[in-house]
């Protein structure tokens, strides 16, 4: 039986660019999908694009909330109503290479892992060309992918949009995004289900194409201003690391910002 995917996409105000990133979910080679759009009270035309999809495609479970209330409770209200086996996640103003589900999928299952990642291109305003010794699949350890997820540079990186997670791991753990921290959010939530977890892989091959906008919230804010959240979310990061890790010689895992 062909395992159900949860694909959450939190949208704010994205109508110019969800005709792009939402055909490219509709035309995933995989399509044993639930594509949950949140919509998170646009003052656009996303929610009635968003209509307009459920109409025509029965895969897509439309969300509207009553009031703005930021990407990490959007996700939430996603992960509320998920029923897929794997959740994925994707930004509304990104878009997928239409193989990008299929190959999570196998690379997943063949392991059995617990989370896939995968390298990523930048679109700003093209796609970036990676270079050739990044794209190389392997195993990682937890270490391996915490230092990776940390990184300030890198391909593995804490955002959600390169990985694809089990949801009996999200379900068995509570694990919810905090929806009052607006900058590494994403981080915290994939730090806590690594540490529940023990099985991960990256896939060296590209799929998910991240559109680099300057009106971003992130972009927006500039360096400075996200500085103290940063640290807040890295603080963070590190106490659930040392709560998670036995006493022993294993060096501290280093994080560079």
């Amino acid at each position: 039986m062909t395992p159900l995917v949860s694909v959450i996409v939190p949208i704010y105000n994205l109508a110019p660019y969800l005709k792009r990133s939402l055909a490219s979910l509709i035309a995933q080679d995989y399509t044993a999908l639930e594509l949950i759009l949140v919509d998170d009270r646009s003052t656009d035309d996303s929610a009635a694009i968003i209509a307009q999809l459920a109409a025509t495609d029965k895969r897509v479970v439309p969300v509207y909330l009553g009031q703005n209330r930021g990407v990490s409770a959007a996700r939430n209200a996603g992960l509320a109503v998920a029923t897929g086996v794997y959740v994925a996640f994707m930004d509304g103003d990104d878009w997928l290479a239409p193989h990008t589900i299929a190959a999570f999928v196998a690379a997943l299952e063949a392991g059995p892992y617990d989370l896939v990642t995968c390298p990523f291109y930048i679109d700003a305003p093209q796609p970036k060309p990676l270079p050739q010794r990044l794209l190389v699949d392997r195993e990682l350890s937890r270490r391996q992918l915490l230092r990776g997820m940390l990184a300030p540079v890198g391909q593995i990186r804490g955002y959600l949009w390169n990985k694809i997670y089990r949801r009996s791991v999200i379900e068995a753990g509570h694990l919810r995004f905090d929806e009052t921290v607006t900058i590494m959010e994403d981080e915290l939530f994939t730090t806590e289900y690594a540490l529940m977890t023990s099985r991960f892989f990256f896939r060296g091959r590209p799929g998910y194409h991240h559109v680099v906008r300057a009106d971003s919230a992130t972009q927006s804010l500039g360096v400075l201003g996200a500085l103290p959240q940063q640290l807040s979310a890295l603080w963070r990061i590190q106490q659930l690391i040392r709560a998670k890790r036995p006493v022993s010689t294993e060096m501290p895992i280093k994080v560079n910002r």
